[in-house]
């Protein structure tokens, strides 16, 4: 660790705070309503639609466990980038999706479910949302606590940056629960504004540190041609390629409700579309500058000995936080741990509030019929940020299993989108899906739970790899929506 960078930690931690609580500040008092509680009155600019969209998108976890492809599988890994950029730029030019959606004028994404289909699919298929989506941000208090770690030194570390974290987790959920969704995009646009500069900054650095030519001599030796090219990586493949297509791309842009949430606050379909093309150069950075960096730090660790490089678990996770604690100056690895800071609560606070709203508003408000009390819905949404928070607190403890952080957050994510992506592509573009159909779709899209290591074990799938359940439960998915919905139509013609 760079001597002093604990005290430069300090200076820029306070001036965030004071930021932070500044821009706070200046909205107390503004959520009145429930459009302005959850959509912000539908009234964010295009500017402000780019920030919020790439904050959320650029947390912590997703620099963690993009630098860790990196490390592993070298310039191959820069493909996940490219396929964000594809799926995304699709997304913006073809207003899939959230075009539509918007025109609904629907709160949350379950909401379009009743309208579409009935109220049944609006509370399950919330269910599974609220499922996926609360497992999937289970690993990210645990990956950002290894993350900051190396840059502290021993006498901090340990159960005191758990602490630190539980802190900042505290503070997300303060504002998220009582500013609602403007609290959380005023503050992405913070956090975004620190994350742009402060990673840009910090590939300049470590680039002259080890230098481009270097990087790429290191992974030919090392990794040979798979380090370039991943067709021929190993982990990847062509089935992966376009796996990744779907899930960094068109699904994390169009389908993941995080995402999708913030096409609902956007003050007209243009500027939706608009903000989403700008965006997909940020899916694409939000993979390749992390991969990059990981890159570089199995480089500087090659220069030892290539067995240096080989690690496994949480020793690869954190390798290029080590990598950069050891060689940035005190005042850059302050400012690094800063930007850390930021991109981790940009990416809490707007998975926080996505999550216990739908469970407000589509679940509870669903069961006791009570989705447009305000002051029902703020409060079990403000109840829900808490309870979501504490068990990521206690999943990231309790949890080990086996794929690697990226691997984990896809299969995850993937509980919900192989049925979310067909009902909300089949809902707004096919008249024919019934509500039999949506059933059929949300119950074969449940099959991605295959895709996790014990369970993909016990059901015979252990030579399937991750992509390739993935497209079997959204062909079983898509199977259950037009089978069923044909049924129904067919039976009813005959009732008819």
């Amino acid at each position: 660790m760079a001597e002093g960078s604990i005290l430069f930690i300090g200076v820029f931690a306070a001036l965030y705070f004071m930021v932070l609580v500044a821009s706070q500040m200046r909205i107390r008092g503004q959520s009145t309503s429930l459009s302005e509680f959850f959509v912000a009155s539908r009234s964010i600019k295009l500017p402000a639609a780019i920030a919020t969209l790439g904050a959320t998108e650029i947390g912590l976890i997703t620099i963690a466990y993009n630098a860790q492809k990196g490390f592993g599988a070298g310039f191959s890994a820069f493909h996940i980038g490219i396929a964000a950029l594809v799926g995304c730029l699709f997304v913006g030019l073809t207003g899939f999706v959230v075009a539509p959606l918007r025109r609904t004028g629907v709160l949350t994404v379950p909401e379009f479910y009743e309208k579409r289909f009935g109220r049944d699919i609006r509370l399950i298929g919330g269910t599974i949302m609220v499922l996926a989506g609360v497992l999937n941000m289970g690993l990210f208090l645990k990956v950002a606590a290894i993350y900051i770690l190396p840059f502290l030194p021993p006498e901090v570390g340990g159960a005191s940056i758990e602490i630190i974290m539980v802190v900042l987790l505290g503070i997300a959920v303060s504002y998220t629960a009582f500013g609602g969704m403007r609290a959380v995009i005023v503050t992405d646009i913070l956090q975004f504004i620190l994350m742009a500069f402060g990673l840009i900054a910090l590939a300049i650095y470590l680039t002259d540190i080890v230098p481009l030519s270097e990087a790429i001599s290191t992974v030919q030796s090392l990794k040979g041609e798979g380090g370039f090219n991943p067709l021929l990586s190993e982990g990847f493949g062509a089935d992966y390629i376009l796996w990744m297509v779907i899930v960094a791309g068109v699904a994390s842009a169009a389908i993941w409700p995080t995402a999708l949430s913030r096409a609902l606050c956007i003050e007209d379909e243009k500027t939706t579309k608009q903000a989403y093309l700008v965006s997909s150069v940020l899916f694409a950075g939000r993979m390749i500058l992390p991969a990059f960096l990981g890159i570089l730090a199995f480089t500087y660790f090659a220069r030892n000995g290539a067995g240096a490089v080989a690690l496994e678990g949480d020793a690869k996770l954190a390798a290029t936080a080590q990598f950069m604690a050891e060689v940035l100056p005190a005042w850059l690895a302050g400012l690094a741990v800063v930007v850390f800071f930021a991109s981790f609560m940009s990416t809490q606070d707007g998975y926080l509030f996505c999550w216990a709203s739908i469970i407000s508003r589509d679940i509870i408000g669903v069961i006791t019929g009570r989705i447009e009390d305000e002051g029902f819905q703020k409060r079990w949404t403000r109840i829900f940020i808490v309870l979501i928070a504490l068990y990521e607190l206690y999943w990231g403890l309790i949890y080990t299993g086996s794929e690697d952080v990226w691997n984990y957050i896809a299969i995850t994510g993937s509980i919900y989108f192989s049925s979310g992506i067909v009902l909300l592509a089949g809902g707004l573009y096919w008249k024919g899906a019934t509500r039999f159909g949506a059933w059929g779709a949300l119950i074969l899209g449940l099959s991605a739970v295959l895709a996790f290591g014990p369970i993909k074990d016990w059901a015979g799938f252990g030579g399937w790899s991750e992509a390739q359940i993935g497209f079997l439960s959204i062909g079983l998915s898509c199977f259950g929506l037009v089978a069923g919905s044909l049924l129904e139509r067919s039976f009813m013609s005959r009732d008819g």
